[in-house]
């Protein structure tokens, strides 16, 4: 059944009206991954400041090690990895952790880069291995996790895992 013009004309308004509150949230968000950042970035100074031999000798250590353990990964495999083993989690939750985790990026908002792996990568055709829930959290399909599980048994995930680079991202 085809929209009358005062249908029409009510969705465009709804329509702008969501648009303008998504770019606020997006806005949001940015200014507290910013501040997040500061944050971090004092935490970090500080704490080398504190005890100036930590930062040395921690960069050996298998705890720094494993905490870095999605340094020489995709994205993709790394979400694969993360959801596989925890709660469904929002797109700035799995960011963090990544970034935590070791996974290295150029871009300017690592959580817009994460939420395009989930939601055209990992969400759409072929892959289908992750759903957003209603609260916005995402989580592995069974495909998802049967991904997880075959990655983990591959050669060049296990050497990513130990932080060793392969000739090619995948």
């Amino acid at each position: 059944m085809p929209l009358t013009s005062e249908t029409k004309a009510s969705y465009e308004v709804v329509l702008r009206d969501l648009e303008n509150e998504r770019s606020e949230a997006q806005e949001q968000i940015a200014a507290l991954q910013a501040r997040l950042k500061e944050l971090h970035n004092s935490i970090s100074t500080l704490t080398k400041r504190l005890n100036p031999d930590a930062s040395a000798s921690s960069s050996t250590t298998p705890s720094s090690q494993s905490s870095k353990k999605y340094a020489c990964m995709s994205v993709r495999w790394a979400i694969l990895d993360l959801l596989a083993d925890s709660e469904p989690k929002t797109t700035a939750e799995i960011a963090d952790a990544l970034s935590t985790a070791g996974v290295q990026t150029q871009a300017a908002n690592f959580a817009n880069n994460v939420s395009a792996v989930l939601s055209s990568t990992m969400k759409e055709r072929p892959h289908f291995e992750v759903r957003q829930l209603e609260d916005g959290r995402w989580q592995l399909t069974e495909k998802g996790k049967s991904a997880a599980d075959h990655i983990r048994t591959l050669p060049r995930f296990q050497a990513a895992m130990r932080g060793v680079r392969t000739f090619a991202r995948f």
